[in-house]
């Protein structure tokens, strides 16, 4: 395979694409063309800055969006791309290879081998780097980056091909860097770099970490590097060399951790990661927020190394009979984590109209939370607030309400002290307070919004505010509440099929309140003579799942938007009861909203 004058095709114009373009471009005798989704952004000339203070001017020949102008009469492909974008861009690149052009990857070990074999034509010769060739920063993107580290010698794998040694020395001559051949793709594919590194780090940071948990730092990613860190990582380099131990791979082809580093404990392995000169000044993954900074679950230390490095080895293990405790845990706190933040992302992301009115309602809560420590009542979350809590660690990110339940007996206690305990800024709405309020649960209200509901109740009540759902619970048979739920059913019908509402509203009144004065207190008597386990929504609410007593009491606390708040002792046991398996997500694209229209000011 020649060199010179050879056509090199750059997918990618991140951190490696940069720097590798314009080494290959300044110091190889071949022809460089980049295809990056921002061309215009670029200019011809790229300048790189290198460890020795010199710096590398390459002329690029073509920079483009379209694969088309670049790819057809490419000699070599070249992808510097993060493992979510491998697949995409094989498929992009495909229709216009020429037979026999090699493709290959800067990165291996975030499954190119495993994409390519499922999209590439077996004809089309694979190579990929073990490590990549440069440590490398964009300094200003499209026009000059910094290589701030070479490697000594790298370490290709190449498949589907019998010129194996062609295409080594053919990449030897264009890094300038001695090429070894390793035996086969698992020995790239599979790696203890930054797969197993970048993952023991960030977990050892933020294993504890919950919404609403701000750091006034952003904290150096290697100089600040732990001893828990280095501990975590020797922990899963065992497992990942053990997994290797099961696979057709050469002998030591990768060195542990420990070796690689000239490190024989933790406390060795630390000073040496806070030590590297190429490692100073990189800041750990964080976005900043008011009051300090936050983990970015969206940064490609979470994106990349967690789905398209550990998964792979994890899926392997698991395979081959490998049991990772300490990876699998790592894995899945990870993998929880960039769910939940590309679900937060999608549906309430900070500044939006939907996380504003979540953090209102958490106001709500906190209000109410104090109002019943200080008197003894006993509330616990409920129904998609406690799914939250539990899922999410705060609201389910596309929820739009809050809801809270309580025995008939707190509940009651807590309509009398609600009137002098809540601040000025809030509302308490039931039937006492709002003529036209015919629910036989409470509202607590803010004063400084207006929303309206898709349901329209709402349309004559003095309250509209947002708000939160306080729910009386009560012991009685489900067959008893269920004949409730027909004695006010009738009332709801009128309401909804309403066309004079002054008219209907009085009829809506003399129901509940013959229902609220007559017919619930006999009721009620009656349950006193049939006591049972069995708790259920108060009488009069249309939701009769039955909770479970033992289920619910004594009550604990969980996790909710950042703060500790009451909830049933055994949540999940009562969670799925009610809703089956509720850590499983539901449709994200038919859900509903309850919010038709929302209003907020200032308080």
């Amino acid at each position: 395979m020649r060199n010179e004058g050879m056509k090199v095709c750059i997918c990618g114009g991140g951190n490696l694409g940069h720097v590798v373009a314009g080494f290959l471009a300044a110091k190889s005798d071949c022809e460089v063309s980049v295809l990056t989704r921002r061309p215009e952004c670029w200019q011809q000339q790229l300048s790189i800055t290198t460890p020795d203070g010199d710096t590398l001017h390459g002329k690029l020949q073509r920079i483009t969006a379209s694969a088309e102008e670049v790819v057809k009469e490419a000699e070599m492909v070249l992808l510097c791309l993060p493992g979510f974008l491998i697949k995409e861009m094989l498929q992009t690149i495909k229709p216009f290879l020429q037979p026999g052009v090699a493709v290959g990857s800067v990165v291996s070990s975030t499954g190119f081998f495993f994409q390519a074999f499922e999209v590439m034509s077996p004809e089309t010769p694979l190579f990929g780097f073990q490590r990549v060739p440069f440590i490398s920063r964009v300094t200003e993107y499209g026009k000059s980056a910094a290589l701030l580290g070479y490697k000594p010698s790298l370490s290709i794998s190449v498949e589907h091909t019998d010129s194996k040694e062609p295409l080594r020395q053919t990449i030897e001559q264009l890094f300038h860097v001695p090429v070894h051949l390793l035996k086969n793709y698992y020995e790239v594919s599979l790696t203890n770099s930054n797969p197993i590194l970048h993952p023991s780090r960030l977990y050892s940071m933020w294993k504890n970490w919950k919404v609403g948990v701000v750091y006034p730092t952003q904290t150096l990613f290697y100089e600040e590097w732990t001893d828990e860190a280095s501990g975590l990582l020797i922990a899963m380099d065992k497992e990942f060399m053990a997994l290797l131990d099961t696979l057709p791979v050469t002998k030591g082809c990768i060195p542990t951790i420990l070796d690689y580093y000239e490190s024989h404990d933790a406390a060795s392995l630390t000073r040496k990661l806070r030590s590297i000169q190429a490692f100073m000044g990189i800041l750990s993954p964080m976005k900043k927020v008011k009051g300090g900074f936050v983990p970015d679950f969206q940064s490609r230390y979470f994106t990349e190394d967690f789905p398209y490095g550990l998964q792979f080895i994890k899926n392997l293990a698991q395979q081959q009979g490998v049991q990772t405790p300490t990876i699998d845990e790592v894995l899945k706190w990870g993998t929880q984590h960039i769910l939940q933040s590309s679900l937060r992302e999608r549906f309430n992301p900070d500044g939006s109209q939907l996380r504003s009115l979540q953090l209102r309602m958490l106001d709500i809560l906190l209000e109410i939370d104090r109002i019943c420590q200080k008197h003894h009542i006993r509330y616990w979350l409920s129904s998609g607030t406690l799914i939250g809590a539990m899922r999410h660690g705060g609201f389910i990110p596309w929820d739009d309400d809050l809801d809270i339940e309580m025995m008939r007996e707190d509940y009651l206690k807590l309509m009398k002290v609600l009137p002098e305990e809540l601040p000025d800024w809030l509302a308490l709405q039931n039937s006492d307070t709002d003529p036209n309020y015919f629910f036989f649960y409470a509202k607590i209200r803010d004063k400084h919004s207006r929303m309206l509901e898709n349901t329209n109740y709402d349309r004559m009540w003095k309250e509209q505010g947002i708000y939160i759902d306080i729910f009386p619970m009560e012991r009685h048979p489900i067959c008893l509440h269920k004949l409730t739920e027909k004695s006010v059913g009738h009332m709801y019908k009128i309401w909804r099929t309403s066309t004079d509402d002054a008219k209907s509203i009085k009829q809506v009144r003399r129901i509940f309140d013959f229902n609220d004065k007559f017919v619930f207190p006999i009721l009620r008597f009656l349950c006193r003579m049939l006591p049972g386990r069995v708790i259920t929504s108060g009488m009069g609410i249309p939701y009769h799942n039955p909770r479970f007593k033992d289920e619910i009491f004594p009550l604990t606390t969980h996790v909710f938007e950042g703060h500790d708040f009451p909830v049933p002792c055994n949540a999940d046991a009562h969670l799925r009861h009610l809703y089956g398996n509720y850590m499983k997500l539901p449709d994200l694209d038919k859900l509903a909203p309850h919010v038709a229209k929302l209003e907020m000011s200032e308080r």
